[in-house]
This record gives structure tokens, C-alpha cells and sequence, in this order.
């Protein structure tokens, strides 16, 4: 699903609430008539297996016989009905850039690609031409690592470091444009905490023995990796510990995953000319204007501690070791697809293999269509659009949206913990969200990007190069709310708290989570709990911080903070007693809002199908396929879930992702649900039945 070249790096999506820990770089939506593929369906019975007690473990019984179906792909860390429709899509999208990558012949009237279709096909072209990658060598790097070679001390840092974030090397730190967090309608100058190699702060930092192990795999790829660029082995081994050096002390000051959870960590304000005092070592003003940034004007800190040591260490480094973190960092971001195969192969054993436990890399085909999809999505997207979601598909998706929303309003009428002025505030929230479905009213113009064929490297420069200076052009400016963070074919979904908008591309809205051919109950149970999911993140622990208009501001009373945070705590002491594999448990206050988006948005999903069904006189006795509606909600729901894990990727996922694994996303939130011990007959005693259920919306 991914393609490993590099570690993911911290950015303003850090403060949105997705769905899945890993944005699918999903794509593609509408099922083509595929003889090989299966029907994809919202709920299927034939996927239950009633030898298994549902009151005792509800996701075995409703997804056994899909794990018995579908064994894990050897290409796979992970494999789940995600991935069925994504894989589905990218087979759509496939078909797409094949047709766009075809040559116009000289006066034919059949093929004339538009602009678009131009640069989404040579870019396609350019990536599956592996003859062409592997002849180059590293020779297209060259200019960057002569760069880097000419440096004389780290006086000449800040000039180098822009041109290197300009073209993609997330190197020392990230410079962003974001909204303002005192006025959300603002973009100002980002400073974030970065340059890490491996996923996240806590790699470096963990004692245990797996972690101290995973440690000496990533000196020994960061080793290989500087050998396949030509350095001598002796050199490469000392290098790769110079990497590791640098790293462990940006790590070591960077928050922790859980603390970064709170936007109030991260909300420092500032201004350019008094950030650079904070780092008397790195000239701000030289970064700044070399990468066309406002040279004045507000600012953030995103960490203060971190920038501290990072200008500690720019006073107490020789600049060779920089010179050869920044040179890894160039390998690192580059290893993929615009890279000879054996440095892409080395990157994924490591980040795939190693890290997450894939055992077989995936076909470049799907490599190069998860890469156009991450560097041109619109362009790729509209061609989606115009092919497979029709506008019918686009209005069903916004009713169910405002059902939901009606629901919630029920429900924070119907709270007994929360006093009537803040249900007010909360109402007010609730009727701001903007619901945006499928695709962008505008589509974003990539008309100054050039894509050349036969270029892999220099196109992934330039890509980096335009979205860049497309995001710096930012600072300074009114927030585009109309703007989308997840290209139109993905499988997924997320809430923007800063602007207060959930955000449901269109390759989701398709079975196996909706169809209308499905009854109200199995699309509520399973479609309807992701848009109650989404909306619920902009009252959870973060996003309940956030007023309505998207700005950090805190419209709570003291008494209900105390009865939120107590009831939260709850789902915290949950959560942290599962032991996701041997000796490695879920932490709670890092799933929390996922925790608390699950269970919110079942719950709201049951309220807006409770209602539906009662304006539609359903017979809730009345059984189709051997189940009654209300059971074929929740089976939905759980269905949704069914996912093959590899325990690789299964302790990846428990130390750093906020998404607990899918098995207890089923589990522990219908636990806390009578509704659905009702819905099968279940006894007090029954393990799908908490003795102290959880509930806060």
C-alpha cells in the first residue's frame, strides 16, 4: 500500500483526525466489472461464522470466514477490506495512467491528452521505465550531494537547508504554512520538530530489547544504503553512526507521539525576527528568503526545546557529520521509485520487511500509482471523478452526512453530564461544520509543474519543488477552507479541527462500506460510522479545544472539562489494559480520540438509523439473510473491521499509531454499548459485555 522510501515526517496532518493510521493513498472508486475480483458487498452474511458465540467475541463471528477467505499477502503488512477496495481502485487508477501515459501520434484525432493527462502519464511513464532509473545511477543526485560537499562550515546551513526542503529532504526540522491556532483564519510561518529516519521519537528512546535491536538495523541500513552510493564500507559504517548520533539528540528533544496530541504543546506563537534569536547558530533570515517565505510576520514554535538543542548541536557538531546526516537524508527521501532498484529494495527491507514484516515487495505498477496519486492526486482525481462518481453518489453521501449531524444535535440535547451553556457552544460547533464530499469545487491548478518523461528523479524534485513554494505562498494569507488534504480516489476520511470541516473523498463512498443496494441498516451500521467517526473528532480530547471557527480556544466550563476528562479516562484504562502482541500493551491517551471517535460515531450512526427506520415503519423482528435489522447494523459495522495483521506491523501499530488495531476497534467499543447486547440476547456475564461501559458523546 505504500511505497517505503522514507519514514513519514511530522507536518500540519499531524493535528487532523483521520480514519486509518496511514492515509491509504487509496484511489479509485465504482467497481469495474473484474471477472477475478469478488463482489464487494456492505454486509454479507457468508462471512459469519455462527460456530463462534457473537456474545463473546463479535469480530471473530462476523469476520472468521473472511480471514479463512483471505489469507495475508505476501505484499502485504496488513490486509483488510480497506485494502480489498483499495487494491480494487488501484486497479481503476492503473487503467487510467496507462491510457494517459500513451504517446500522441503525430496528427491523430483519437489520443489527445489534455495537460493533466500529460503530466499524470509521463510522470506513470517515467516511474515503470526502470531501465532508465537504473542506468542513471546516482548520478541525478549528484548536484544535490555536491551541494551538500561544498559546505565549509555550518554558517552555510540555512541556504543549503531551504534548497534541500524545497526539493523534499525533510532534514533538522519542517517548515510549514498553517493556520494561526489564536485565529484560525490566518496562515502563519510553522516550525516543527523533524529530521528523524526512523518513524518516530520513541524508536530511539525505548529500552527494551526488540527496540535496542531495531536500532542496530536501522545503523546497518543507513550503512548499506551509503555503500550502494559509493562510499568505502569502513566509511560508510562510521557515518551511519554519525547518523544515529544526530538523530538520538533531535529525538530525545522532540514531544512524544502522545504529548504532540495536544495542540496546546504545540501552540507557542511567535514572530520570524524573534524566532531567530532562539537560534542564534542557524540564521532564520538566510533560510527564510531562501525559500521565498514572508521575511516577517507571526510565527510558531511548534517546540520550543527541540529548536533549543538544535541550535546547541549547530554549535558543538563538526561540520562533517552534518554534511553526512544531510547526505543520508538526501538517500532517504529519495529511495523509492526515482532511485535504481537496488536502493528502493534496500529502503523497502528495511522500513517494509523489517519494521512492519512484508515479505514480498509490491509489483512497481502499484508502486508508480500510489506515487502519481501522492504528487498530482487532483490531476489524477478529476479523470477519477468524471469516470466513477457520479453526482447521484455525491448527494447520497451529503444525506447521510446531515443525518448524522441531526443525530448528534439529539444526542448533545439528550446529555445528562454537560450543563446547558456549554451543549450551547457545542451546538453552535456542530451546526458550523462544513461538509465536504467527494472532490473539490476547484480543482488545484498544476499548470506551472513540469514533468518530463524519461525523468524520474528530476520530476519528484520538481513535485517537491511546486507544492512547496505552493504551500510557503500561503503565509500570510485567509485560509482556504474549500482546499482538501486527501486526493478525490482515496479510501478514507479525516476532520480538520482548524477549520472545523469533515472531509469523505469520493473513492469511499462504494461497497464494501456503502452501496444502494444495501438497506439503510447495513450502510448506517458500517458507512454511517465513519461520518459519525469524523464528526465526533471535533469534540473529542483534541478537538474539543478547538471552537467553532477553528481556533484554540477554550469554550467549556470548568465543571464539564472535569466530567469530560473523567469520563475519558475511562476509555484511557481501557485501552491500556489490551496487549496488542506479547509484552507490548495499547496506550490509551494516544488512541484516545480515535477511541473516542469510534464509539461516538457508532452511536451516532445508531441514532440516525434508530430514526430512519422509525419514520420508515422497519420491522425490527422481520429477519433478512437470517438476521434482524438491528443485527445487521452492528455486523456491518464489525465487517468493516475484518483485517489480517502481521505482528511486525501489529507492534509498529500499538507503539505509534493514535488507531487502535481493527480487532479492538469491533470489540472494545461494542462492549460499551448495550444497545448492542440487546440487539443479540447477550448475558451481563458475557465477555462482549463491559461491567463498566465507557461513554462520553
Amino acid at each position: 500500500m505504500f511505497e517505503f522510501a522514507a519514514a513519514p515526517q511530522r507536518s500540519c496532518l499531524a493535528l487532523f483526525a483521520v480514519l486509518f493510521a496511514a492515509p491509504a493513498f487509496s484511489q479509485t472508486a465504482a467497481p469495474v466489472a473484474l471477472s477475478s475480483t469478488p463482489e464487494l458487498r456492505v454486509f454479507d452474511p457468508t462471512l459469519v461464522d455462527k460456530s463462534i458465540d457473537p456474545c463473546e467475541n463479535f469480530y471473530q463471528y462476523s469476520c472468521n470466514t473472511w480471514f479463512k477467505r483471505n489469507p495475508l499477502p505476501p505484499d502485504q503488512t496488513s490486509y483488510g477490506r480497506f485494502t480489498e477496495l483499495f487494491e480494487l481502485n488501484r486497479l481503476h487508477l492503473k487503467q487510467i495512467l496507462e491510457d494517459a501515459a500513451k504517446p500522441e501520434a503525430a496528427g491523430s484525432a483519437d489520443h489527445h491528452r489534455t495537460a493533466n493527462e500529460q503530466k499524470i502519464g509521463d510522470e506513470y511513464a517515467s516511474c515503470m521505465d526502470t531501465a532508465t532509473v537504473n542506468k542513471a545511477g546516482v548520478t541525478p543526485l549528484q548536484p544535490l550531494l555536491d551541494r551538500i560537499a561544498q559546505i565549509k562550515s555550518t554558517a552555510e546551513l540555512p541556504a543549503l537547508l531551504a534548497y534541500l526542503h524545497t526539493v523534499g529532504v525533510n532534514a533538522f526540522f519542517d517548515f510549514s504554512a498553517t493556520p494561526d491556532f489564536a485565529n484560525a483564519s490566518e496562515v502563519i510561518s510553522f516550525y516543527n520538530a523533524g529530521g528523524l529516519g526512523l518513524p518516530e521519537r520513541d524508536y530511539y528512546t525505548r529500552t527494551d530489547a526488540k527496540s535496542a535491536e531495531q536500532r542496530k538495523q536501522y545503523v546497518d541500513h543507513v550503512h548499506k544504503m551509503f555503500v550502494l552510493a559509493g562510499e568505502p564500507e569502513a566509511q560508510a559504517a562510521k557515518d551511519a553512526d554519525d547518523v544515529m548520533a544526530i538523530e538520538t539528540r533531535l529525538a530525545k528533544a522532540s514531544l512524544t507521539i502522545t504529548e504532540q496530541r495536544d495542540p496546546q504543546n504545540l501552540n507557542h506563537p511567535t514572530d520570524v525576527v524573534s524566532f531567530s534569536k532562539e537560534v542564534p547558530h542557524f540564521s532564520v533570515p538566510e533560510y527564510v528568503a531562501a525559500t521565498h517565505a514572508p521575511a516577517a510576520g507571526k510565527a510558531n514554535d511548534s517546540e520550543p526545546k527541540f529548536f533549543a538543542e538544535f541550535n546547541t548541536l549547530l554549535a558543538d557538531t563538526p561540520i562533517d557529520p552534518v554534511k553526512t546526516y544531510l547526505r543520508w537524508h538526501v538517500l532517504h527521501a529519495y529511495a523509492g521509485t526515482s532511485m535504481p532498484e537496488s536502493f528502493e529494495t534496500e529502503s523497502w527491507n528495511f522500513y517494509a520487511h523489517i519494521l512492519n514484516g512484508a515479505e514480498k515487495q509490491q509489483e512497481r505498477w502499484k508502486r508508480c500509482t500510489t506515487r502519481v496519486d501522492r504528487e498530482m492526486g487532483e490531476a489524477l482525481g478529476q479523470v477519477y471523478v468524471s469516470k466513477y462518481f457520479p453526482p447521484a453518489e455525491k448527494q447520497h453521501a451529503l444525506e447521510m452526512t446531515l443525518a448524522i449531524e441531526q443525530a448528534m444535535s439529539k444526542d448533545i440535547d439528550g446529555l445528562d453530564w454537560m450543563s446547558a451553556e456549554t451543549k450551547l457552544k457545542a451546538k453552535e460547533k456542530l451546526h458550523t461544520v462544513m461538509n465536504k464530499i467527494g472532490y473539490p469545487d476547484k480543482w488545484r491548478d498544476y499548470s506551472t509543474l513540469k514533468i518530463v518523461r524519461g525523468d524520474a528523479l528530476g520530476n519528484a524534485e520538481r513535485v517537491h519543488q511546486f507544492n512547496f513554494a505552493r504551500e510557503l505562498a500561503k503565509i500570510g494569507k485567509p485560509v482556504d477552507k474549500g482546499e482538501w488534504y486527501m486526493s478525490p480516489p482515496t479510501v478514507n476520511a479525516y476532520y480538520n479541527p482548524q477549520e472545523n470541516n469533515v472531509n469523505f473523498p469520493a473513492g469511499y463512498f462504494q461497497p464494501p462500506f456503502f452501496s444502494d443496494k444495501e438497506d439503510d441498516a447495513a450502510n448506517y451500521g458500517d458507512m454511517g460510522s465513519t461520518v459519525g467517526h469524523e464528526l465526533t473528532h471535533g469534540f473529542d480530547d483534541e478537538g474539543r479545544q478547538y471552537d467553532q471557527d477553528g481556533n484554540l480556544k477554550d469554550w467549556w466550563t470548568k465543571d464539564d472539562q472535569e466530567k469530560f476528562t473523567d469520563r475519558a479516562q475511562c476509555m484511557v484504562k481501557q485501552y491500556d489494559a489490551i496487549e496488542a502482541v506479547p509484552g507490548v500493551h495499547l496506550n490509551g491517551k494516544l488512541t484516545l480520540g480515535e477511541n473516542l471517535a469510534d464509539l461516538g460515531g457508532l452511536w451516532l450512526a445508531w441514532i440516525a438509523w434508530q430514526d430512519k427506520a422509525q419514520a420508515a415503519h422497519i420491522d425490527m423482528a422481520a429477519e433478512t439473510d437470517g438476521y434482524t435489522p438491528e443485527q445487521r447494523f452492528w455486523i456491518a459495522y464489525a465487517q468493516q473491521w475484518c483485517t489480517q495483521t502481521r505482528p511486525e506491523q501489529l507492534r509498529s501499530q500499538a507503539q505509534g499509531d493514535p488507531h487502535a488495531p481493527d480487532e479492538y476497534r469491533t470489540n472494545s467499543v461494542l462492549q460499551d454499548l448495550p444497545e448492542f447486547a440487546k440487539s443479540f440476547s447477550c448475558k451481563t456475564t458475557a465477555k462482549m459485555v463491559s461491567p463498566t461501559p465507557c461513554r462520553v458523546w
